[in-house]
């Protein structure tokens, strides 16, 4: 016998609230209250309701599209990724719907509700944070690639590096050419305060671990409030002018590295040589900068061939073996911390 689909007159029933409530609800429109909103939510979650928009044959079948999810498609590493996941999706038959969030919270709400309702099979976000629990009327396999935090599904796998120890090599590669004191900039930081994906946390750990001294005045960040480029250079001009010195920089991106180095350049600083940096990603700003900018290569490729190959694994109901794949990343040398 056929499972009975449950419907907003159910979920407004099993509320205690009317049917127009429960579809504001679930259409994230219209005035209510919080409280209101989290009991209907659950409610339809608990009930597996699916919005009714298309058939009932559609429901039960694959729709054979898939969520992608970036906060920064301009960002080279996260379209990179972007691109390869959506080439690897096709491949296998799916075609997907690809979002730009924009750091937005209300945005990515509003994006993960509409795509539930046209019925997307998986959801992979790319960089970012998920700050807030969004609670979705449904539950599908979730795939986070160098993203943190969790939509509340059952089925949700994280790939990235270890970010910790990313940071780690990048603090220790400037060291070992000779740096004693060595700063830190990044835009955004709070984005990557978490335990599997600190990105200060190797800085940090490193010069403890030598018995380095840290120097707070040397922890640069900003807010991002404009470009990373921008930012960073301004972190650089700011620090140097209430009267800190630094020999080495760990920018946490590439971008952010770029800002730096033309912040330098513009100084008449000898970067390589005076000041040695290191970016992050490999992305293309690395390689056209002048000089070339060292930094550590993320493996993207392997990043979205993991990432996809576990969400087909879960979309064909098989389980997944690990619910965070750790890739491997490896630091590229170049002129700004060669000196040559």
């Amino acid at each position: 016998m056929a499972k009975r689909t449950v419907s907003i007159y159910d979920i407004a029933k099993l509320a205690g609230v009317s049917t127009a409530t429960v579809s504001n609800v679930l259409n994230n429109k219209g005035s209510y209250s919080e409280k209101t909103r989290d009991l209907v939510m659950r409610i339809a979650r608990e009930q597996g309701y699916v919005a009714n928009f298309a058939a009932k044959s559609l429901r039960e079948a694959s729709t054979k599209s898939i969520a992608l999810l970036t906060p920064d498609v301009s960002n080279d590493f996260f379209s990179t990724l972007v691109l390869k996941v959506e080439g690897l999706l096709r491949a296998a038959g799916y075609t997907s719907y690809i979002c730009n969030t924009a750091n937005d919270d209300e945005r990515e709400a509003e994006y993960l509700r509409s795509l539930i309702s046209k019925q997307v099979d998986g959801i992979v976000l790319i960089g970012g944070l998920t700050r807030e629990h969004i609670q979705l009327p449904t539950d599908v396999p979730v795939v986070h690639i160098d993203h943190t935090g969790a939509l509340g599904m059952s089925r949700e796998v994280y790939v990235g590096n270890d970010m910790p120890k990313v940071s780690y090599d990048m603090t220790a590669t400037l060291h070992e050419r000779g740096c004693e004191r060595i700063a830190l900039v990044s835009v955004s930081a709070s984005l990557y305060r978490t335990s599997e994906h600190d990105q200060a946390a190797g800085y940090y750990g490193y010069l403890d671990e030598q018995g380095i001294r840290l120097d707070k005045n040397l922890v640069l960040e900003g807010p991002h409030r404009q470009t990373s480029l921008i930012e960073a250079g301004q972190l650089v001009d700011e620090c140097l002018d209430a009267g800190y010195s630094f020999d080495g920089v760990v920018a946490l991106g590439d971008r952010v590295a770029l800002g730096v180095v033309n912040a330098l350049k513009a100084r008449g600083v000898d970067v390589g040589r005076d000041v040695r940096v290191i970016g992050m990603d490999d992305s293309i700003y690395s390689r056209v900068s002048t000089p070339a900018i060292s930094t550590v290569r993320r493996n993207t490729g392997e990043m979205a061939e993991q990432a996809v190959q576990a969400l087909l694994a879960m979309l064909r109901g098989e389980p997944v073996e690990q619910e965070r794949i750790v890739v491997p990343h490896e630091v590229i040398e170049r002129a700004t911390t060669l000196g040559i």
